[in-house]
């Protein structure tokens, strides 16, 4: 049978964790020495304050950015470094939704492999199924020569078509191109005989004789059988004396 199991099914692709912890040391560090740097520089200016109090506008302007400089360089290293990483993650995850789709695809692929193999299976069986009914539809039938008789140059063959089943229907027989008999229902154990005659030695010939009927499943069929008559005179000029052979398949006509 066919097996569903697919590689990577089960499988669970996520981004790791360490890229959000180093964000999160990061926003800590940063906050840190940002709180130390500014208590330090709160310290700086109370012991500085009658200086700070004679500042113009202009020189109080120019300290405070100098003083906040510092601040301002380190968050913005930090906020490069967690872009960075921000960057990183989203190509990790690009590359995992990438990996999902393979794997999906993939799985796709395979469904698809074995839908192919279950269905030509299920193909193989049924026509194996139609063709085991067809051979169950055709009957078994055999030509068999029976009493041979002579009257000066005239020599008649009596000839007889048994069914070994099943039933056919609209049977014609025909001899050497000519009908001979026909039978609208052929039942199993019933036989068919009539008589072919000709002049010896010209007219020697062997016979062909087919059978057309219609099968249980009411398709027109033919079986054809080569009727020997004498030693001598057969194709190939090879011996035809014995009883008739059953030759070729059942023909669709």
């Amino acid at each position: 049978m066919w097996s569903t199991k697919l590689p990577h099914s089960e499988e669970k692709l996520s981004i790791p964790s360490t890229s959000t912890n180093h964000a999160r040391r990061l926003m800590q560090w940063g906050t840190l020495i940002s709180l130390v740097y500014l208590t330090g520089l709160g310290i700086y200016a109370w012991s500085v304050s009658s200086l700070m109090i004679e500042m113009t506008p202009d020189e109080f302007a120019t300290f405070l950015s100098g003083a906040f400089a510092p601040i301002g360089f380190l968050w913005l290293v930090l906020g490069f470094r967690q872009q960075g990483d921000e960057l990183q993650n989203s190509a990790r995850a690009l590359w995992l939704q990438g990996e999902e789709l393979r794997n999906s695809v993939e799985q796709q692929r395979q469904l698809v492999e074995v839908s192919r193999e279950k269905l030509a299976y299920e193909v193989a069986a049924r026509m194996e199924s139609e063709a085991e009914a067809e051979r169950a539809a055709q009957p078994r039938l055999v030509a068999t020569k029976g009493y041979r008789s002579y009257s000066g140059l005239q020599q008649t063959h009596e000839i007889s078509v048994y069914s070994g089943g099943p039933t056919c229907s609209d049977v014609s027989v025909i001899a050497n191109g000519e009908i001979v008999a026909r039978k609208a229902v052929f039942q199993t154990g019933e036989r068919i005989k009539f008589e072919m005659s000709y002049q010896r030695p010209n007219d020697v010939l062997p016979i062909m004789l087919f059978v057309q009927y219609k099968d249980l499943q009411e398709k027109r069929r033919q079986i054809h059988f080569y009727i020997p008559t004498i030693e001598k005179g057969g194709p190939g000029d090879g011996r035809t004396l014995g009883e008739p052979d059953r030759i070729g398949v059942i023909e669709n006509i």
